[in-house]
């Protein structure tokens, strides 16, 4: 299962909250992604470089990945870097510290890609309200 939960809904005081308490639980990887190539860079930037290229009109999201394809299980954040095109911080954290992220910074959608189509769903179809407990819907 694979499931994006778009940030937009935050203020980049939010995302930067976000990324602060992921940095904390969580592993670190800034990435450039050249336009036409394959492959990954990784990119030497601190964290004051990062926070301040997080910006609410950029595109943040929350990725959930269980049992997908040959991926570990984790929870990823991806923030993308205003000041630096195509690059992109990451944070892996646990699922387990999914439930926390979603209370705190009030995820009420998620989205997949079904065949070329990006579909939206309301947050419940993922969760139960109280306690949150996830569908499995694939």
């Amino acid at each position: 299962m694979e499931r994006f939960f778009p940030l937009n809904h935050l203020t980049a005081e939010q995302l930067h909250d976000l990324y602060r308490d992921a940095c904390k639980v969580g592993k670190r990887l800034v990435e450039y992604d050249q336009p036409g190539e394959e492959g990954h860079y990784e990119v030497n930037l601190s964290d004051d470089e990062t926070l301040k290229n997080i910006s609410d009109e950029s595109q943040n999201y929350l990725v959930f990945h269980e049992n997908f394809e040959d991926e570990p299980d984790a929870t990823i954040i991806a923030f993308s870097l205003s000041s630096h095109p195509f690059t992109t911080a990451y944070i892996d954290i646990d699922n387990t510290r999914l439930d926390w992220f979603v209370k705190k910074y009030g995820l009420t959608q998620w989205w997949q890609m079904e065949g070329s189509e990006r579909k939206y769903y309301p947050f419940a179809k993922f969760y139960t309200v109280e306690p949150m407990k996830r569908h499995l819907l694939n």
